[in-house]
């Protein structure tokens, strides 16, 4: 069966874990192996109900899976309402991407935030209007947060809707970042630090390299992969294997081909570090069906194989950000230097119900 056909629904999965390995000696115990599935922009309506049902089922007989969302401000501004915003060094009521549509729509948006918010999901920022602020100023970053924290807390003023239609949280409760094109630069980090925000996911690091804290904010960075089957490299999120593998042009004949490359891609990845030093794994997608959806597809076929296996924690970069914060600095030295009770390397088999 293809990716496409019913995004590998009625997939049965098993999953065996040997007994622990090597190393003889060992300094701590072995750390949880996180899972970390984030989204980018979380523009289109039928996705964001989607994913609401997938977590929910997910999650029906235990919590397996909680997911971060990195919003753009835009998707709660109302096309009508556009000029309520503008970004650094552009002209008032122009965003990159799209704005979010007729105010029903924000509306409805605002109703699936609010719902995944409190079945333990995060929602994070990805900035309002899409720029690539690479090379913005620390003064210009803060102007983008502040219209950002307007589209949370007055999201009902700007779009003429009633007072009932909020957030259930406010623009402080959000402290998670990942920048629009992973366009980072200095300006960047003076201002979440300033704006108080916990952690950055804007860059990138090796497979095996564990979170580093710079000026007080976790760096969770993107992973690059070798694309499973191919001499091909890409970065563990859907874009780039989109573009990666066929230079962003949609093929349909060859979308399943892809999308069962990008879940090898991540099941190498998984294996590897969760025999490996354990650390995180970290996956960004977008809400666009690129390559026809089949990598939602795959997104969804990983999620079913590896959350709710033992040890294996899905959850938002929140919730890392808080085991990470408790870590004593000698144990996370430990868990980058692998010194603890290693697992063998995980045979995961998937089989189509009959």
């Amino acid at each position: 069966m293809g990716l496409r056909r019913a995004a590998f629904v009625g997939w049965a999965i098993a999953a065996l874990f040997p007994a622990i390995a090597s190393p003889a000696s060992a300094e701590v115990e072995r750390p949880p192996q996180f899972v970390v599935m984030a989204f980018d922009n979380c523009t289109e309506i039928e996705r964001w109900r989607d994913l609401t049902e997938f977590a929910a089922d997910m999650n029906k007989d235990g919590e397996r899976v909680h997911f971060t969302f990195f919003v753009s401000g835009a998707n709660l501004i109302a096309d009508a309402s556009r000029m309520v915003y503008q970004g650094p060094r552009q002209r008032r009521g122009y965003s990159s991407i799209n704005f979010g549509g007729a105010a029903d729509d924000v509306a409805s948006r605002v109703e699936f935030i609010n719902a995944l918010h409190r079945a333990g999901h995060e929602i994070a920022s990805h900035a309002v209007g899409h720029f690539n602020g690479a090379n913005w100023s620390a003064a210009e970053w803060l102007q983008e947060f502040g219209s950002f924290g307007e589209a949370i807390d007055k999201v009902a003023a700007h779009n003429g809707l009633t007072d009932a239609v909020r957030l259930t949280f406010g623009a402080a409760r959000v402290t998670g970042f990942r920048a629009p094109y992973l366009a980072a630069g200095p300006g960047l980090y003076a201002a979440l630090k300033a704006r108080g925000f916990r952690y950055d996911a804007s860059r990138v690091s090796p497979a095996e390299a564990w979170p580093e804290k710079v000026e007080g904010v976790w760096r969770f960075n993107l992973a690059p992969l070798r694309i499973n089957g191919s001499r091909r490299a890409t970065l563990s999120m859907d874009f780039n294997f989109f573009m990666a593998q066929s230079r962003a042009r949609h093929e349909p004949s060859q979308q399943d081909i892809y999308g069962e490359q990008m879940l090898a891609t991540y099941l190498d990845y998984f294996k590897q570090s969760y025999a490996g030093n354990r650390a995180p794994l970290h996956i960004g997608h977008h809400f666009a069906p690129y390559q026809g959806g089949v990598y939602h597809g795959a997104l969804k076929a990983f999620a079913r194989t590896v959350c709710g296996l033992p040890e294996v924690r899905c959850t938002s970069y929140e919730k890392l950000a808080d085991f990470m914060d408790k870590l004593a600095p000698q144990t996370l030295d430990a868990y980058r230097n692998g010194d603890f009770p290693r697992a063998e390397r995980p045979a995961l088999k998937m089989a189509k119900h009959p």
